[in-house]
């Protein structure tokens, strides 16, 4: 269930399938702080930065296809919205691949 601020000034609930196709793919060392195994301290959060990031990118994709199914149904004012949302998406990603390169 999402809650969407309706223009009325108040609140409506909606629910709606929600699938995502990916997985969540990097390991937990479980909190040891010595390295955990042999791994460097930080992997587990470069993982993480990772999986955020394609995580992202993928919401991204997801948005522009409906931002499409929009403009297909005359509502140029909501695509040009979600187009916005998506830069600022895009704008994200950049920082969080910097991020990225400068752990690896």
């Amino acid at each position: 269930m999402h809650i969407v601020d309706g223009e009325h000034g108040h609140a409506h609930g909606h629910a709606h399938e929600h699938t995502h196709d990916h997985d969540h793919a990097h390991e937990h060392c479980g909190g040891c702080e010595s390295g955990c195994a042999g791994k460097k301290p930080g992997s587990e959060q470069e993982a993480l930065l990772s999986y955020m990031l394609d995580h992202n990118k993928h919401h991204a994709a997801e948005l522009a296809d409906v931002a499409k199914k929009f403009r297909e149904t005359g509502k140029e004012d909501v695509a040009v919205q979600i187009e916005k949302a998506i830069e600022n998406f895009d704008k994200g990603n950049l920082y969080l691949s910097l991020a990225l390169s400068l752990v690896k």
